[in-house]
């Protein structure tokens, strides 16, 4: 029997393995063609914890809408966010009454908010020189402070009452201001003999140097109340809280004192 050559052995080793390239390459391909399926049709994974990796920018700085669009309902129990700068203040609690009509000069002298104990004299309080609204002293950190440039408790426009939430004696007038939360009333005692009795809309705390200025002070139809003390971390080195919390009410019934 004649020896095969060498070219004839190479063919005769390729007619053998020709079947077994075809059939891998055929598995080869559909595996491909299923792992690009899956890529084009399989959803986009997203962070279980929501936090971005190393070098990303944060979620709240890529979209500015990933704060809340509107104030929280606050409450004891409830961490307190900021909502977003250009939210709206919170939609009432309740249906709100018509604004009161002043006939004369009318100012408020007393604050009660009976679902935290607090009871307390009013003093009016305007604005420093540096352009900043005034806060009661400290030598009264009991009483709360109405910022008279502004509404009256009571008449059309968010009416804006001040105070300290401590000092190094003790808590202050607002160290329970935190507990405020939606659907609680705020009564403000008036010297024409009329209480104006707020509702709770909704309470936040945010950065003093993102404060919304526009959602505190902005106009309003209706009478509204903001209630503003301070908040998060204490530096010892200059005295003062990182933050404000401040809560936002709607004038809702109105009585003699």
């Amino acid at each position: 029997m004649p020896v095969p050559s060498a070219e004839e052995r190479r063919r005769q080793r390729w007619n053998k393995a020709l079947p077994a390239i075809l059939i891998v390459g055929s598995f080869g391909g559909i595996a491909l063609i299923m792992a690009g399926l899956l890529a084009v049709l399989a959803p986009e994974e997203v962070s279980v914890e929501g936090m971005p990796g190393p070098g990303t920018t944060p979620m709240a700085q890529q979209m500015p809408g990933a704060l809340p669009p509107t104030v929280g309902p606050g409450g004891a129990d409830v961490p307190l966010t900021a909502a977003a700068p250009s939210a709206p203040p919170p939609i009432p609690a309740v249906v709100p009454v018509a604004p009161i009509v002043s006939t004369g000069s009318v100012a408020p002298a007393k604050i009660v908010i009976p679902q935290v104990g607090l009871n307390a004299a009013l003093r009016t309080v305007g604005v420093q020189r540096n352009g900043e609204v005034q806060v009661p002293p400290l030598s009264q950190p009991k009483v709360a402070g109405w910022y008279k440039l502004g509404p009256v408790p009571g008449q059309p426009g968010p009416a804006v009452i001040l105070g300290h939430v401590s000092t190094r004696r003790g808590p202050a007038v607002f160290s329970r201001l935190r507990e405020v939360k939606r659907g609680h009333k705020i009564q403000i005692v008036r010297t024409d003999g009329t209480v104006a009795e707020f509702t709770v809309d909704g309470v936040e705390q945010v950065s003093k140097n993102t404060f919304p200025t526009n959602r505190v002070y902005g106009r309003l139809d209706t009478a509204g109340l903001r209630l503003i003390t301070c908040g998060g971390v204490y530096n010892r080195r200059t005295g003062h809280y990182t933050d404000n919390i401040i809560v936002y009410a709607t004038l809702s019934a109105t009585k003699t004192a």
